[in-house]
């Protein structure tokens, strides 16, 4: 297994793994917390009469991880301990720059023998309380534990996504896949054209799912289908996204489309199951312009671990 970080400044540290140290930074043995178990915690409840209990809620909070790297500049050709200690500690930073409109936080990726490349965002959580005995610039070597957080506690891969084009009205299938161990909020991006979306719910076992009963709101919704509001040179495109965080229905300004669903009150509901196989679902379009039309699926990635899952 092969763990980077990704400094927040554009910075790049093998720290385990392949050319672990080779900027002078290595992770400290025996000083790695919180980088395997997603930290969840469920509620349960028990009625007057029951029999021990049920649950009845799963949460995952922020992940928090305590990091120790072993900084020197011996492993490093002609390496200047005060610029390598200088350099690793701008990596990490409490939040991104506020000036910087394309800055991004600080990522750990691993690379696992299988060839899956995971990332987590981190950043400073608390500082580290390093107060060395003896001078790191005399003795080359400084070893610094960090505490991070990462408030999305889930590993993520890039999103898979998939595309389906028309030339005219008509009526095609997209496919789908989700190979994670979490459920997968599906985000829909369409051009110009009345375009009508699957919203289903599924049944059956892992790598057997399908299309079929809900098993939480009993509900048979295969063949549920969403209208989307016209999207005209006016709204540019729209995107569904299924991310709580997100405004579910958007044209391409941001602007919320929500009021004008053509069946008011009917939104999308069910997101992709974990471990469903690679499939098809159905999709249509209207009023497609003389340029054509097109409808994307972005399928994110989500893993509770840095590796395995599958």
């Amino acid at each position: 297994m092969t763990i980077n970080i990704h400094g927040q400044d554009g910075s790049f540290w093998p720290v385990h793994g392949e050319d672990e140290g080779a900027e002078g930074v290595v992770l400290g043995q025996g000083q790695v917390k919180g980088l395997f178990p997603v930290p969840g915690r469920t509620f349960w409840k028990s009625t007057q009469r029951q029999t021990g209990g049920t649950m009845k809620g799963l949460w995952y909070d922020p992940r928090d991880l305590l990091l120790g790297f072993h900084i020197s500049a011996q492993r490093v050709r002609g390496g200047d301990q005060e610029d390598i200690m200088s350099r690793f500690r701008q990596a990490l930073d409490w939040r991104e720059d506020q000036w910087d409109h394309d800055a991004s936080l600080a990522k750990i990726e691993v690379i696992a023998p299988s060839g899956s490349q995971r990332w987590l965002d981190i950043q400073l959580y608390e500082m580290d309380d390093f107060n060395p005995d003896i001078d790191p610039l005399v003795t080359q070597h400084a070893n610094r534990v960090f505490p991070l957080r990462a408030g999305m506690p889930f590993y993520y891969e890039e999103p898979e996504v998939t595309t389906l084009e028309f030339t005219s009205d008509g009526a095609g299938e997209i496919e789908v896949e989700n190979p994670t161990d979490q459920p997968m909020l599906q985000k829909w991006i369409v051009t110009r054209g009345n375009w009508t979306l699957p919203d289903v719910s599924w049944e059956g076992p892992p790598y057997q799912r399908r299309p079929g009963v809900s098993k939480q709101t009993g509900r048979d919704d295969r063949n549920r289908k969403i209208m989307l509001p016209p999207i005209t040179t006016l709204e540019g495109g729209a995107t569904v996204d299924l991310d709580a965080m997100s405004l579910m229905i958007r044209d391409a300004a941001g602007t919320n489309l929500l009021g004008r669903m053509p069946v008011p009150g009917r939104f999308f509901e069910y997101c992709i199951p974990p471990k469903t196989q690679r499939q098809t679902l159905p999709v249509s379009v209207t009023n497609v312009p003389a340029g054509g039309a097109m409808v994307q699926l972005v399928q994110p990635r989500w893993w509770s671990e840095p590796i395995g899952g599958q």
